[in-house]
């Protein structure tokens, strides 16, 4: 039994290493299809019906959070934003925290392959936002 709690710890370990790829540099084909296999919490939004920028948006079923990947012209993901409730706040800042490396007040990096990313969280009245791009 204690085995098999080991190799399942383990497993989702690296299942949740593998849930971490970024979106930045993607086209938006396969930034859907990651979503929709990997990110199951989340539901596409289509509840805007102008839209000014190319974007996709996704929300979970909670409602506490919406996560919308922006694209250039070309459709291919530049950026992504985590808008979430201070319900989420603990159990985000934890993730970051363990996920990757602190580099200011309100700043992580990361590195995928041989580009680094950079995740920053600015906390509004009601919500906070995590803003995800490549690292210039």
């Amino acid at each position: 039994m204690t085995i098999r709690l080991i190799i399942l710890a383990i497993l989702l370990a690296l299942g949740n290493t593998a849930l971490s790829q970024p979106l930045i540099g993607l086209p938006k084909d396969q930034v859907e299809a990651i979503i929709k296999e990997k990110h199951r919490e989340f539901r596409k939004d289509q509840s805007v019906v102008k839209q000014q920028f190319n974007y996709l948006k996704y929300i979970n079923r909670q409602h506490t959070k919406t996560w919308i990947a922006y694209f250039s012209d070309e459709d291919i993901c530049t950026g992504t934003k985590l808008v979430c409730d201070y319900s989420e706040y603990n159990e985000v800042l934890k993730d970051l925290s363990s996920s990757y490396s602190k580099t200011g007040k309100r700043e992580w990096e990361y590195t995928h392959g041989t580009d680094t990313f950079i995740v920053s969280l600015t906390k509004e009245e009601w919500y906070f936002i995590l803003r995800e791009k490549k690292k210039e």
